[in-house]
């Protein structure tokens, strides 16, 4: 996807499995940028759950509910309430390709229609046939509505192949990301395999982005239909004789490895992975649209006996000649929540970006038809860089609550499994205070050391949803004590019984509680002793 190994995961399956508490106050980056994530005055970077197995996608299923991928096990993870699910992993992927440094388990959706739809969409490199990368759907069973516990799990059996002949002939550049448009169709990247020129055909699917229907396919596995069954009546190129040209969106790319959808219109915006020169972003308002690659990298001529055809210029790029560098979207920033659970309102349209070796991350804004480095605000690290500190970070997602979610795929200098992450960027405003200027008080809880119960207190000074949930060292889900419950100001003190959420009594150790209660994340921890 780099050009240059994004994982590093050649010698790497010796899991580390990270203390929970210790996560939850370390510090992380990847190469070579510092550990410590620096953001502008007002907002702050959290853990949500550590752990991990070199992550590199997700996908909201609900407000509630996170589906996460890890790379190289090709295992589907599942968070509920920001701990992993009593079913977590929800499956391992089939057949999935991890030999090399860019292959595996690389993108996922969920359908938009969930869960009348209770469909996952997944993009991987295939282990057989060799050379091919394929998108598949898989059905999901258990609480689909989340009248329960939450929990879900995929039969592999169900797979049903939407189409698995796409190239994959190089390791590196294969594109990975599946996001649903506003129109409910599905849209997938692929990069041009590490053969320039092809990109600039625009039926090989090298260097593309496709957009297809997934409403015709029938119920239940199977392989992959005629490509007319996926072509979306109202493609831009749906009148070409060729079956792959229909499918395709965007051309003329490099490894348009993450990209995102406004969806307020449908626009994509796309992270290109550059060569050697410039990394870029592109806007795709319409399509077909062709981005120049290899012709133009940036906004420079890099082969001329490439000719492309009408190119369309990108809307931002930067310099990255003598810098090991590889361009992350971060998505446009859209929330439909009030001002005070969300991000400032001057943010509304802009789009964020990173580089996953360097570390920044930026927040260009439209002025005009120009797009810019935003004005700089107070406490940013630099005139440049939004955020730094960010390097390792393969995808993000802005959340139900209007913060900035991102996948870390691993913690400190040195890649190593078992120290991914889940993280997300809050504007403080929008957590304390709660409306109304009050805050959230959470205690110790007592006695200390627990002998089977522990008392809990905590006190709010303006009214508030609360959730309150204990998990174990591994980010398991154990107990959910309150769940969305809707107090009054006052001060509550709940007991855990030493139990988990199906009545069974847990077995001694430590265990983190998590309250949250109208924006505001309070954590403690309680050794339970028998």
């Amino acid at each position: 996807m780099f050009g240059v190994c994004p994982v590093c995961a050649r010698s790497l399956r010796v899991r580390a499995i990270l203390a929970l508490l210790a996560a939850l106050s370390a510090v992380t980056a990847a190469r070579p940028v510092a550990a410590q994530t620096s953001l502008p005055t007002g907002f702050s970077d959290l853990l949500v759950a550590g752990a991990l197995d070199f992550p590199v996608g997700m996908a909201f299923v609900d407000s509630r509910r996170l589906l996460v991928i890890e790379q190289k096990s090709a295992k589907i993870r599942l968070l509920v309430d920001g701990a992993l699910s009593v079913t977590d992993p929800v499956c391992t992927v089939d057949n999935v390709q991890t030999a090399g440094d860019e292959q595996g388990l690389l993108g996922i959706a969920v359908d938009p229609l969930w869960p009348a739809q209770p469909y996952v969409y997944l993009h991987c490199d295939e282990l057989t046939p060799a050379n091919t990368i394929r998108i598949s759907r898989y059905a999901v069973t258990g609480d689909l509505s989340f009248t329960g516990n939450g929990a879900l799990s995929i039969d592999i059996a169900s797979r049903r192949d939407l189409i698995n002949s796409l190239p994959d002939i190089a390791e590196n550049h294969n594109g990975g990301t599946l996001r649903f448009g506003p129109d409910g169709k599905l849209y997938d990247s692929m990069g041009e395999d590490a053969q320039g020129c092809l990109a600039q055909g625009d039926s090989t699917l090298h260097g593309v982005i496709l957009r297809l229907e997934v409403n015709n396919l029938p119920g239940g596995p199977g392989g992959p239909p005629s490509l007319d069954v996926i072509t979306p009546s109202d493609n831009p190129q749906v009148g070409s004789s060729n079956a792959n040209t229909r499918l395709i969106y965007a051309y003329g790319l490099r490894n348009p490895y993450r990209f995102h959808i406004d969806p307020t219109n449908g626009d994509l915006f796309i992270a290109d992975v550059g060569q050697s020169r410039y990394e870029e972003i592109d806007h795709a308002t319409t399509g077909p649209l062709n981005f120049g690659w290899p012709h133009f990298e940036g906004p420079a001529v890099l082969q001329a006996s490439c000719v492309a055809i009408a190119p369309v210029a990108p809307i931002f790029s930067y310099d990255r000649a003598g810098f090991t560098a590889a361009v992350i979207s971060a998505g446009i920033y859209r929330s439909s929540l009030p001002p005070a659970s969300s991000f400032p309102a001057g943010y509304q349209g802009d789009y964020f970006f990173s580089d996953y070796y360097q570390g920044f991350l930026r927040r260009i804004q439209l002025s005009g038809s120009t797009w810019s480095l935003a004005a700089r605000e107070p406490g940013q690290p630099n005139a440049t860089d939004w955020g730094t500190g960010f390097g390792g970070v393969s995808d993000y997602l802005i959340g139900p609550e209007g913060a900035l979610w991102y996948v870390r795929q691993f913690a400190g200098t040195v890649p190593q499994n078992g120290t991914g992450q889940i993280r997300r960027i809050v504007y403080n405003a929008s957590s304390p205070p709660l409306p109304g200027g009050g805050g959230v008080t959470f205690a110790e809880p007592y006695p200390s050391p627990a002998p089977g119960y522990a008392n809990l207190s905590y006190t709010l000074e303006s009214d508030a949803v609360v959730r309150l949930v204990i998990f174990d060292l591994n980010g398991r889900l154990v107990r959910r004590i309150e769940d969305g419950t809707q107090r009054t100001a006052g001060t509550y003190q709940p007991t855990w019984d030493g139990t988990d959420d199906d009545g069974r009594s847990v077995r001694a150790g430590l265990y983190a509680i998590r309250l949250l209660a109208g924006g505001v994340e309070k954590m403690r921890r309680v050794m339970l002793i028998r």
